[in-house]
């Protein structure tokens, strides 16, 4: 990173913009103007009030530009081709079946409900070009080779090496829970993608000082908070650096109200909701509960223990998606990104949003703990970009060719591991204690597949399901975070009389035993149904079960 000597930075000094001369010192009166060529007042490329900057953030050359869109274009090719067809089980079932049905509430608060990725989501539905569950679930292979991208475009942004930028955007890019992400209809390869260009946007406007990037770092965190809580996390990060700007006279005090004003912008969508629920209600605790928590989950959020299981079963997630040299390289660019001359207010902001979303996620004790560290990936995947251009600037050649060669060759066999993951994982019976058993899916693709093309379980039992229960039948879903697919697939196929639900009480089951129509059962395990058989039993066809009413003994004195 080019840097100007002490007492020639800010007014009077310049840097020449042509690519033969980046990083040339030159004197007031001498700049040359990147777009025009001409000479100008050399306070036109300073790093005062007016904003032009440091070389590294002039305008980039035209094979920079086509970088990025060959990386965004490789990793959008990659997670459209291997993003699941069908419909989902759990939350990415519901965001579809609300997207399609344009429902913006979640039944579990509104902490759940995520507008911003819910509209994008009625926007893809609404164009009608796929079906509706891969126009959603497309919105998470947009959104997750966006986030490798502007990895790449930070990398080298910081680090001015292609190899470093080219590393960590792959890494990154095949990482297990990452590419699985891109891959459903969830809400985190979103959350990440705005992540990467608040990060994006810090690291130019600290080399800058443009208020416009600034604002647009606030932005993308407001928008950030619209589609996932999560990026609250770095929302006290972005406020130091504003406050900071404004100490440092670096912009003015109406600058500041103006990033107060589009962060509120950016966050609308999910405030909106927040002061309707209100309105409502009438509620205030209520809806502050909700909103920050929903109606299930404050005591995990909360939380201020470690779960010693729980930690361990993220570090070996984490393991599994950098089965590379981004750990080591991460921490390397952790500890050496000053030998790089990287701005000690960027390195120290990329480390405390790091820091916060490690320390969030090892308490949050929930079943799916290692989902929440996918934008953190993108925070690591930067780092792990500084320590790859580290070790190619400082080590010895020979080091060097190693180091490189190694890299390369894990990132390229990172697939290879995926593949045979769940063989592997099921020879040695890691799910032994934890498998869910759900109807139709084998645990170990799902869970250990990044690719979800492969997995077809809910579409797979939702289509059954409604096949058996016909026009008019009843179909009980004993696992609630299933039904979405079911009711997905019966509004897909016109069956607007058929009855579903998870809400299965004693009168529904007498309600059942007249049923006139077939009862159709999925269960929460395949195999092994919760209820007993109202006025029957319950035949087994696939993984559900349909209820088959008891024949009466014609010698039956209570029939006459």
């Amino acid at each position: 990173m080019f840097r100007a000597p002490e007492g020639a930075t800010h007014k009077g000094w310049c840097y020449i913009s042509r690519p033969q001369l980046y990083g040339k010192l030159v004197a007031p009166g001498q700049c040359l103007r990147e777009r025009s060529g001409k000479r100008v007042d050399g306070k036109e490329s300073t790093l005062g009030s007016s904003g032009q900057g440091l070389p590294q953030e002039q305008a980039r050359s035209w094979p920079s530009s086509m970088l990025y869109l060959c990386v965004f274009l490789v990793a959008f090719a990659l997670y459209a081709t291997t993003a699941s067809r069908g419909i989902q089980w759990q939350d990415p079932g519901s965001n579809i079946l609300r997207a399609m049905t344009g429902d913006p509430f979640n039944p579990l608060g509104l902490a759940l409900c995520h507008p911003l990725h819910h509209w994008l989501g009625r926007v893809m539905v609404a164009a009608n070009l796929f079906e509706p569950c891969l126009a959603v679930t497309l919105i998470s292979a947009l959104a997750a080779a966006v986030a490798v991208a502007v990895t790449c475009a930070c990398v080298l942004r910081l680090t001015e090496s292609l190899p470093a930028s080219v590393l960590a955007a792959a890494s990154l890019g095949l990482a297990h829970t990452f590419w699985q992400m891109a891959t459903l209809a969830e809400t985190y390869a979103l959350a990440a993608a705005l992540l990467s260009l608040e990060c994006y946007f810090l690291i130019r406007f600290t080399g800058t000082r443009q208020v416009r990037y600034l604002l647009l770092m606030c932005l993308f965190n407001g928008l950030g908070i619209s589609n996932h809580l999560l990026a609250l996390l770095t929302t006290p990060v972005v406020a130091v650096i504003v406050l900071l700007a404004a100490l440092d006279k670096i912009v003015r005090a109406k600058y500041v109200l103006g990033a107060v004003v589009i962060w509120l912008a950016g966050s609308s969508l999910y405030g909106g909701m927040v002061i309707a629920e209100l309105a409502r209600s009438g509620d205030w605790q209520a809806t502050i509960h909700s909103a920050l928590f929903g109606y299930a989950y404050a005591d995990e959020v909360l939380n201020v223990t470690l779960s010693l299981r729980g930690l361990a079963i993220s570090a070996a997630f984490v393991t599994l998606c950098f089965p590379n040299l981004l750990l080591p390289a991460g921490v390397h660019g952790i500890v050496r990104s000053g030998r790089l001359n990287i701005p000690r207010r960027v390195r120290r902001a990329l480390l405390a949003g790091l820091i916060i979303h490690l320390v969030f996620v090892a308490r949050y004790d929930i079943v799916d703990q290692h989902t929440f560290l996918v934008p953190a990936y993108v925070l690591l995947s930067i780092f792990g970009g500084v320590g790859f251009a580290v070790m190619l600037k400082l080590w010895p050649p020979h080091g060097r060719r190693i180091g490189l060669t190694a890299a390369v060759v894990l990132v390229v066999l990172t697939p290879v591991l995926y593949a045979v993951m769940p063989t592997v994982a099921r020879e040695f019976d890691v799910l032994k204690s934890v498998a869910r058993d759900k109807p139709y899916r084998d645990d170990y693709v799902y869970l250990f597949t990044p690719w979800s093309v492969a997995e077809r379980s809910a579409d797979m039992m939702s289509r059954e399901a409604v096949t058996l229960a016909g026009k008019s039948g009843l179909v009980l879903v004993e696992d609630e975070m299933a039904e979405f697919a079911v009711r997905y697939r019966a509004i897909r196929d016109g069956l607007n009389d058929l009855r579903i639900t998870s809400d299965i009480n004693p009168q529904l089951l007498v309600e059942a035993g007249g049923q006139a129509g077939p009862v159709v059962l999925v269960p929460f395990k395949a195999g092994a149904p919760r209820i007993e058989a109202p006025g029957g039993t319950w035949q087994r066809i696939g993984d559900l079960y349909v209820l088959r009413a008891e024949r009466k003994d014609p010698g039956d004195s209570s029939h006459p």
